[in-house]
């Protein structure tokens, strides 16, 4: 949450956190809780001084949890078919053991 810009400043920030304590069941929040403009934000700014399976990694990860897990939806949403989905995550170590 650091590396968002808070366009809104102090109104943005008291909105999403009232809406997080709202809409959050655990007793923690993540990155799959804030929304969805936020984590593209945040990820984005981690810099270009990164290998492209880095970001690659990071990427996969994203639209995974966007799509709470699901193989299917996540390897429509990237573009490619599901065996190319599990080959890029044992290629990047993201394991494959669910499937």
């Amino acid at each position: 949450m650091l590396a968002y810009e808070w366009p809104g400043n102090v109104r943005e920030l008291e909105n999403i956190v009232k809406r997080l304590l709202v809409m959050t069941d655990g007793d923690t929040i993540g990155v799959t809780d804030l929304p969805q403009h936020m984590r593209y934000t945040i990820n984005a700014r981690g810099g270009v001084n990164r290998t492209l399976k880095e970001v690659e990694a990071e990427h996969i990860k994203n639209v995974l949890a966007n799509v709470g897990g699901n193989k299917s939806r996540a390897a429509e949403t990237l573009g490619i078919d599901r065996k190319t989905l599990r080959d890029r995550l044992k290629k990047l170590g993201l394991g494959d053991t669910d499937d």
